[in-house]
C-alpha cells in the first residue's frame, strides 16, 4: 500500500496545474563513509552521493537519493525515492508527511519502505518515521530524530543530530535492537558559496546487534564530507 501511495503522490504531482511552478534542487557530495542511523554497513570507504528534489507551489514534493556503499564485502548503491506534502503552519514553522521506498542494489533482501511526519523551523527539524518491516526483517520500528544547527559565524556553523530507533515488535532480529538504540552526531559545517565542508564526531552504542553482513566498527568515529548544492 505504501508503494502505491508513493506512485499516487508522484502522479498527482505530475498532473498538478502548478506544474510550471515546480522548483528543482539537489546536491552532489562525497562522504568519508556511509552511515545509516548510527551503523556503518561496510569498510568505511568514501561514499559518493546524489540528492534531487522537486517541490511544487501547491505543497506536493518528490525526490530521490543515491549513495555508493558496501554491505559487507559487496559494493553497490542505496536508492531511495520519496514523495509527500508540506504545509506552512506559521511564518517560522512548517510540517510535512510522506512515504519513501529504500532499495539496495547489492542486497534486495534488505529493501524496505516507511512513512514519516515532521516539523521544521528556521534552525531545527524533527521527524518520526515508521517501518512495518525494517530492513526486510519481521520488525515494526519507529525512528525519531532531531537535527539543528547554530551559526557561530557566517562561514561557520555548529551542527547536531540525535536519533532513537525503537523496536515495537517482540523478539530480536539481526540489526534490530531488543528495544532501542540511539545515535548522536556533533560537528561543524563550513559553507563556501554553494559548497559545504563538514567534519563531525559520531557515536552509537555497540550492543552486539548488527544488520546482516555488517562488520564491527568502533562505537565512536570521525566523519568528513564535501557537497555542492544546486
Amino acid at each position: 500500500m505504501t508503494q502505491r501511495a508513493t506512485v499516487l503522490l508522484l502522479s498527482a504531482l505530475a498532473a498538478a496545474p502548478a506544474i510550471a511552478q515546480i522548483d528543482v534542487s539537489g546536491s552532489v557530495g562525497l562522504q568519508s563513509g556511509y552511515t545509516f542511523r548510527g551503523q556503518t554497513p561496510g569498510d568505511s570507504s568514501p561514499s559518493p552521493q546524489l540528492t534531487l528534489n522537486l517541490d511544487s507551489a501547491s505543497g506536493w514534493y518528490a525526490g530521490g537519493f543515491a549513495a555508493g556503499m558496501h554491505i559487507g564485502d559487496n559494493y553497490g548503491y542505496k536508492l531511495q525515492g520519496y514523495a509527500g506534502y508540506a504545509l506552512r503552519l506559521t511564518s517560522a514553522l512548517s510540517g510535512d508527511a510522506g512515504c519513501s521506498q529504500i532499495a539496495y542494489t547489492q542486497s534486495h533482501a534488505n529493501d524496505f519502505h516507511e512513512c514519516y511526519a515532521g516539523l521544521s523551523g528556521e534552525r531545527t527539524s524533527a521527524r518520526l518515521s515508521y517501518a512495518p518491516r525494517y530492513f526486510g526483517f519481521r520488525a515494526k520500528v519507529l525512528y525519531a530524530e532531531i537535527s539543528t544547527f547554530y551559526p557561530v559565524h557566517p562561514r561557520f556553523n555548529l551542527i547536531a543530530h540525535a536519533g532513537l530507533l525503537y523496536n515495537l515488535s517482540d523478539g530480536v532480529w539481526p540489526g534490530v535492537p531488543a528495544r532501542s538504540r540511539y545515535d548522536i552526531k556533533l560537528g561543524i559545517a563550513i559553507p563556501f558559496g554553494n559548497w559545504t565542508v563538514q567534519l563531525a564526531r559520531e557515536h552509537s552504542p555497540d550492543d552486539g546487534l548488527r544488520y546482516y553482513g555488517y562488520p564491527v566498527h568502533p562505537a565512536k568515529s570521525w566523519s568528513a564530507g564535501v557537497s555542492y548544492a544546486f
